[in-house]
Parts: C-alpha cells; structure tokens; sequence
C-alpha cells in the first residue's frame, strides 16, 4: 500500500471516503499528467544530460584519486551536449522570458518552471503550489512534484547573487523576521525558511502571468 496515494472521489458529499490508486492514476484523475512537449520533451533531455556529466565528473575524479591517472571518458562530448540542450532551451522559452523581469531568472530556471509546473495546467493558485511543494499539505503529505524544489533553491541563489531589487529584498525581510521569532534556530535553517518563503512568492507571480490557458 506504501506505493498507492489516497484519493477523494467526491470531497462535497462524502469528504471521508477515500480510494487508494497509484500515483500515475491519481495524476489523471486530477488532470495533472505530465505534458508531452517540445520544452518538457527538451528540459527532460536536458536534466538526463546533466545527471549523467555530474556521475561522470564524480567517478573520473574518484578513479583519478584511487589510481593517480584520468579515465578514458568523454566529458567533452557530454558537456557539448550539455551546452547545445542549454541553447534549445532559451530558444523555446525566448518569447516567454520577456513577460517577467526577474534579476537572476535566467530561460533555464522558467524553463523548468513552465516544462515540470506551467501554471496554466493548475485551476488555481493554491493547486499550483501544492504541485510544486510549497504548502504545508504538500510537505506534510509529500506528493509534491520533486523537480521543482531544486530549480526553486537555485532560482532563489541567483537572485540573491544578483540582487533583484524586489525579491533580494524581499528575501533579507523574511530572514530577519524569522530570526526574530526563531532566535534559536541555526543559521542555516533560517535561511532555508528565508528561501522558501520567497519562492513561495515567485510562484505566486509566475502564476499570474501564465495561468491563463492558451
């Protein structure tokens, strides 16, 4: 049963009655299948691609640690592969890039947003953040889409590194506001909470613009 997901058939009239199903049929029960596109098709591609150059750069610096000498591995023709998917991607989302002005949104992190999460897929906003894991049912339940927390963490790292005046700011605010109700808390946690809360926020804007269905 661990691998079954509980559903809700009819939540108005029989709020208790819950059915187990697999988590591929909850998806379709829900209308949140995964879509078939060329940008998913592509950031797929791409997240394949760069799973296999991080395993191959860890064993090559290992084996060159045990052995003293550097495998026979084509790390160039992976990272070239890398670098061609990169430029596909930003072709795909060029047109969308524009439509948000974020100092560190870069067409690699809305790509992933709108290929794993695009928020037209999603009848409302509390949905949307519930997919991508960021409310407090989502992270008690655990159901939430697992591509996106990385792409958020790293969003949030470039826009702090590059200092957007909105959410940089927005970003310092909350740290020091949960520092102050969390005295104790390590700085690592608080930071982690300051992260979040702020992704939470650039969701909530990336679903505005894109909500709309074509």
């Amino acid at each position: 049963m661990k691998d079954f997901e509980n559903h809700h058939p009819d939540k108005k009239n029989q709020p208790k009655l819950v059915v187990p199903v697999s988590h591929k049929k909850h998806q379709q029960l829900h209308g949140l299948t995964p879509l078939d596109t060329p940008l998913t098709r592509k950031m797929r591609q791409y997240d394949k691609v760069n799973k296999i150059l991080v395993s191959m750069k860890n064993w090559t610096a290992a084996y060159k640690k045990d052995f003293n000498s550097t495998p026979d591995i084509d790390l160039e023709r992976v990272s070239k592969l890398k670098k061609t998917l990169t430029k596909e991607l930003n072709s795909l989302v060029k047109s969308e890039l524009p439509k948000i002005r974020i100092k560190g949104l870069g067409p690699r992190y809305l790509a992933g947003i709108l290929a794993y999460a695009h928020p037209s897929r999603f009848p409302s906003q509390r949905k949307f953040l519930y997919y991508c894991g960021y409310t407090q049912a989502s992270r008690e339940k655990k159901t939430y889409c697992r591509r996106i927390k990385p792409i958020m963490y790293n969003l949030v790292g470039s826009i702090i590194k590059h200092k957007d005046a909105k959410y940089y700011k927005l970003y310092k605010k909350l740290k020091e506001d949960v520092k102050a109700r969390m005295p104790d808390k390590p700085k690592a946690a608080l930071n982690m909470i300051a992260i979040n809360r702020t992704a939470t926020f650039i969701l909530k804007e990336i679903y505005k613009i894109w909500s709309v269905k074509d």
